[in-house]
């Protein structure tokens, strides 16, 4: 098929790759360079960087919904529009601008978590399993049918980890749902909505610990917003300590939520509301990113100390 894929994100380069292994045609569209970096120079997006290495044209697009954008997509003459984490809403001429519709690839096993963070807000819930659907794109956000689902085990992966994996299992459903469209075998699932919850996007304080919760929850909230918007605790002076990985262990009552209660070769212990967390991999505003043996060598975090929320 000829296939317009509209990308932007890191998320979308396996979908590429698929597509053009497939054999399909492939058109590229994208959000415009931003400024980037301490120069603030124009940086094209993940997706048109890739597109570039392979050989390929990537059109900025600043609203695929005005005139510009339109007449661009419809010279693609498109079979099918694929979006994979494009960041621009679609209008209804970009929705029917081809015979076999628009499909996106959404990491989330719908209808749980629609919207902007489906991959972390399954981390921080504590979902045993999420997924990937490929489904057909409408007006409203992540509402329209589902054509196809894979599922996977959460485990104690990161958002990054998972992102990764169902980035790559999205662009293989995405091919194998396109050849069940053109076999006649794609079976349109509709969304309960009475089962849809939602997926706010992160802030940098969603990313702030509370001790005071049990480890557990201190765990899943690590993992769910690492890389990015990345987890942090404040030293006494009110320094920014980021959390790069860890882990809940046992530890008897007594200790404050915050309290560094031993520290060692695999890391610091620090008290929770119920058990502790043990951080093994640490990184100080402007230092770098540290597993907990090596900055304990250059920082001293002694027995005691208080960690704010």
């Amino acid at each position: 098929m000829r296939v317009t894929l509209l990308a932007s994100a890191a998320f979308a380069r396996p979908t590429l790759d698929a597509l053009l292994t497939a054999g399909h045609e492939v058109c590229v569209g994208t959000q415009p360079a931003r400024p980037a970096g301490r120069g603030r120079g124009l940086r094209p997006t993940p997706l048109a960087e890739h597109a570039a290495e392979l050989g390929l044209d990537a059109v900025e697009l600043e609203d695929v919904n005005d005139p510009d954008g339109l007449a661009w997509l419809t010279s693609t003459a498109p079979d099918l529009v694929a979006v994979v984490a494009f960041g621009q809403k679609l209008g209804p001429a970009v929705r029917s601008a081809a015979p076999w519709g628009c499909l996106n690839i959404h990491p989330s096993l719908l209808p749980r978590w629609r919207g902007a963070a489906p991959v972390q807000a399954a981390v921080l819930a504590g979902d045993e399993v999420t997924g990937v659907c490929i489904i057909d794109v409408v007006e409203r956000m992540d509402a329209g049918d589902v054509l196809s689902v894979s599922r996977t085990k959460v485990d104690r992966k990161t958002s990054g980890e998972l992102l990764d994996e169902l980035s790559e299992e999205g662009a293989r459903l995405l091919v194998e749902t396109i050849d069940g469209l053109a076999s006649g075998t794609v079976e349109r699932t509709k969304q309960d909505e009475a089962e849809v919850t939602r997926a706010k996007k992160l802030s940098r304080d969603d990313g702030r610990i509370r001790w005071e919760h049990d480890n557990a929850d201190v765990d899943r909230r690590v993992r769910a917003v690492t890389p990015t918007p990345g987890a942090f605790a404040l030293l006494e002076d009110g320094t920014p300590l980021r959390i790069l990985a860890g882990e809940p262990v046992p530890c008897a009552r007594g200790p404050l939520p915050g309290e560094v209660i031993q520290t060692g070769p695999e890391g610091v212990h620090v008290a929770c509301g119920k058990g502790a967390y043990l951080v093994t991999r640490l990184q100080r505003a402007g230092g770098k990113p540290l597993a907990a043996e090596a900055f304990l060598r250059g920082f001293a975090l002694a027995e005691g100390t208080r960690l704010g929320p």
